[in-house]
C-alpha cells in the first residue's frame, strides 16, 4: 500500500508540473504573440512618421522654390501645416516665411495640397506692413497732439493683408502708396491697444478719419476690448459701410460671450 500510495503521489506531481509547463508555455506564447504586435505596431508608426515627415519636407522645398521663382531671393519656409482639410475636402498647405538676409519680415504663404507648387503669398504685404506702420505712427502722433486730455494708444500697428487677384498680380515693383486705396483685395488691419474708456472709440475714429484721408477706406479695427470670451473687438469698415464710434464703442463695451 505504500508503494502504491507513493506512485500515486508522483503521478499526481507529474500531472501537476505538466499543467505549470503548458500554462507557462501559452504565457510565453501570448508574450511572443504580444510583443511581434508590439514590434509590428512600432515599426508601422516609425513608417508613417518617416512617411510623413518625407512629405512635409518635399512641401517646404516646392514652397521655397515657389517664393525664389517668384522673387528671385532666398527664403527660408517654417514646418508647413495641413489646414482646413475635411472630408471631401482637400485643404490646403500653410506656413510662415522670412527672407534669409532678413529674418524679421515674417509672411504667410499657403499652397494647394495636391500641388504644393500653386501658392499665394503676403510678402509684399509684409512690406507693405511695415510702409503703413511708419505712416500709422505718423497719425497716431498727430491725433495725440490734438487730444487735450492727454489720451493716447499703449499700442498701434498697422497689418496689410492682399487678396483675390490682387495677392498675385503685385510684385517687388508694387508701390504701397498706389495699392491702398483699393476697394478689392487689399485690407488695412489696424491694431490698436488703449485704455478702455469712453472716449476710446472716438480716438480710434480720429486716426480712421485720418486713415480715410490718406484714401485707406478697408479697414479692419482690431483692439482690446471687455469681451469675456475674446478680449479683442473686431470691426470692418470701407466705402460701403463706414461705420460710427457708436458701434464701435458697442463693439469695445461687449461683455457676453
Amino acid at each position: 500500500l505504500g508503494y502504491n500510495e507513493s506512485m500515486r503521489i508522483r503521478l499526481l506531481e507529474d500531472l501537476m508540473s505538466k499543467k505549470r509547463n503548458r500554462k507557462k508555455n501559452k504565457q510565453y506564447r501570448l508574450l511572443l504573440f504580444l510583443g511581434s504586435l508590439a514590434v509590428l505596431l512600432i515599426i508601422a508608426v516609425a513608417g508613417l512618421y518617416v512617411r510623413n515627415e518625407n512629405r512635409l519636407t518635399g512641401v517646404q522645398s516646392k514652397m521655397s522654390e515657389y517664393l525664389k521663382n517668384k522673387y528671385k531671393e532666398d527664403f527660408k519656409v517654417e514646418r508647413p501645416e495641413h489646414k482646413h482639410g475635411g472630408f471631401g475636402v482637400n485643404g490646403i498647405w500653410m506656413s510662415q516665411a522670412y527672407l534669409v538676409s532678413n529674418p524679421k519680415l515674417k509672411f504667410d504663404i499657403d499652397c494647394s495640397y495636391l500641388n504644393p507648387s500653386d501658392c499665394s503669398d503676403q510678402y509684399i504685404a509684409a512690406i507693405w506692413s511695415v510702409q503703413a506702420s511708419k505712416e500709422l505712427e505718423a497719425i497716431v502722433k498727430e491725433v495725440n497732439a490734438s487730444s487735450g486730455n492727454g489720451y493716447k494708444a499703449d499700442s498701434a500697428r498697422a497689418e496689410i493683408v492682399l487678396s483675390e487677384d490682387l495677392v498675385d498680380s503685385v510684385n517687388k515693383q508694387s508701390k504701397y502708396e498706389d495699392n491702398k486705396t483699393k476697394d478689392k483685395g487689399f485690407l488695412y488691419r489696424l491694431i490698436i491697444d488703449a485704455p478702455n474708456d469712453s472716449q476710446k472709440a472716438s480716438y480710434i475714429f480720429k486716426i480712421v478719419e485720418k486713415l480715410r484721408e490718406e484714401g485707406v477706406y478697408s479697414v479692419k479695427i482690431d483692439t482690446n476690448s471687455k469681451n469675456r470670451s475674446t478680449g479683442r473687438c473686431t470691426v470692418f469698415l470701407d466705402k460701403k459701410d463706414l461705420g460710427s464710434e457708436n458701434s464701435l464703442n458697442d463693439c469695445i463695451n461687449k461683455t457676453g460671450e
